[in-house]
């Protein structure tokens, strides 16, 4: 059996264990970004977390925009693959790789433009505000990582390798769990920068979990 027709070929039973499972354990997966920045950014202070905390609301909104854009590319895609409509099934994988990167880019402009405007409407005290800023801007501005992960998930789940999906997304959160506390705390010769570095582990994380998308 071609494993990249398995959605065609595959019996009913075995084909929701080998789709579903992997898709369930990636939403746990995801998950750990945010509870592991959490662990660690406790660690520094409770300002700290409340700020990681609030901040998390963009980040689900960036994840809201880009699943809900990638889930209308899956339903398209595995509808022309369906059909045997190779070209139809490449110039919307394309369109929907030059929608995923504006929309990054918007975002990305926000963290550039905005950073203190939406840290302010966040919080009054003036110490949380800058730590609010200081990990929103780095989220917003590096966004691609998530955007690039969520699309290459989509391409995956789209032909049925949804195993590849799942661990995309395991290596980006192993990546960002050894990273957040050498980059907060200052391990191995890397200066501590505080909430600065679990922004930073997490948009590192987010970049090659998606790059590793692409590696087919």
């Amino acid at each position: 059996m071609n494993s990249k027709n398995k959605l065609a070929e595959m019996p009913i039973r075995p084909l929701v264990y080998t789709m579903a499972i992997p898709l369930m354990l990636s939403l746990l997966v995801q998950s750990l970004y945010n509870i592991v920045d959490s662990i660690f950014v406790a660690r520094l202070s409770e300002t700290a977390l409340t700020a990681a905390s609030l901040v998390y609301s963009v980040q689900f909104l960036m994840i809201a925009v880009g699943v809900g854009t990638a889930v209308g590319l899956n339903s398209l895609l595995s509808r022309k693959i369906g059909e045997h409509k190779t070209e139809e099934a490449c110039q919307a994988a394309t369109t929907g790789l030059f929608l995923m990167l504006f929309t990054s880019i918007i975002f990305s402009f926000a963290g550039i433009f905005l950073s203190d405007t939406i840290a302010f409407k966040m919080a009054t005290d003036p110490e949380l505000q800058t730590l609010c800023k200081q990990y929103l801007s780095i989220n917003l501005v590096y966004c691609c990582g998530i955007f690039l992960q969520t699309y290459g998930q989509r391409l995956l789940q789209a032909v049925g390798d949804t195993v590849l999906s799942m661990i995309s997304l395991i290596i980006g959160a192993i990546l960002n769990i050894i990273l957040d506390p050498i980059m907060i705390f200052g391990l191995f010769g890397c200066p501590a920068m505080g909430i600065r570095g679990a922004a930073i582990a997490t948009v590192i994380g987010q970049m090659v979990g998606g790059h590793r998308c692409f590696i087919v």
